[in-house]
């Protein structure tokens, strides 16, 4: 890759990050991580980021845009991992969906696991803050897995697995991390924001029962000696 009115040659191993960097995909990643570093950086002004920005209990009393911008302020010092997970696999659910569809996908799941959090935590009576954009990334995945399926997806060096194994493991993570640092609304939250995702991006629920069975065979295999042979049906194109 060449840059106009230059003869600057981009170096081979930068080529892999910015092919992951789409026009949509930077400009989500900028106005994410602003925000956050501003938070990171900036103490004196993170108080009234969770006051106003973050979801709190405030949103109950007429403070709505809080389901909209907690999606944008991260107060975890891990925010960056949300913003590797969005450059990791967002361009390829833009590539394949398009931009509105695939913007539809990021920003749906965030708001109704946004909505879904306040609805509960009023419900309950225990409210605590919430920001970042973690379930809209975990919808990404949850995109990868209908997309692409089995299809193996390069995860770091030579390290590949399927699609759908690697966003069973987000979603798994993700389950026990909302269960043990945001409670019950936290974790209610995530499954929305999961099976939001997963219909957007034309889930129907064949590809759940593909999984088990995929995972039921690995675990025959595992038990007992199998033989290998026949015929074996065309895979889909590998995710890089």
């Amino acid at each position: 890759m060449a840059f106009p009115n230059s003869t600057y040659q981009m170096p081979p191993w930068l080529r892999p990050v910015a092919q992951r960097l789409s026009p949509t995909i930077r400009t989500l990643v900028v106005a994410l991580a602003v925000p956050w570093l501003f938070y990171v950086l900036v103490e004196p002004a993170r108080g009234l980021m969770d006051d106003y920005l973050a979801l709190g209990p405030r949103v109950m009393k007429g403070w709505v845009w809080q389901i909209v911008t907690a999606l944008f302020v991260d107060r975890s010092p891990l925010g960056v991992l949300n913003l590797l997970g969005l450059w990791f696999v967002g361009a390829a659910i833009e590539r394949t969906l398009g931009r509105r569809r695939f913007l539809v996908v990021f920003f749906a799941p965030g708001l109704a696991a946004n909505l879904a959090v306040a609805l509960l935590s009023a419900w309950l009576g225990q409210w605590t803050l919430y920001s970042g954009c973690g379930d809209s990334v975990l919808g990404l995945f949850v995109g990868l897995a209908v997309l692409y399926g089995p299809a193996q997806v390069r995860v770091i060096g030579t390290l590949v697995m399927p699609a759908r194994v690697l966003a069973a493991l987000f979603v798994g993570l993700a389950l026990v991390g909302s269960a043990m640092y945001g409670g019950l609304p936290a974790m209610v939250g995530t499954i929305v924001a999961v099976c939001l995702a997963y219909f957007l991006c034309g889930g129907r629920g064949r590809d759940l029962r593909d999984f088990t069975s995929w995972l039921q065979r690995k675990i025959t295999r595992s038990r007992w000696r199998v033989m290998e042979g026949g015929k074996r049906g065309r895979g889909p194109d590998r995710f890089n």
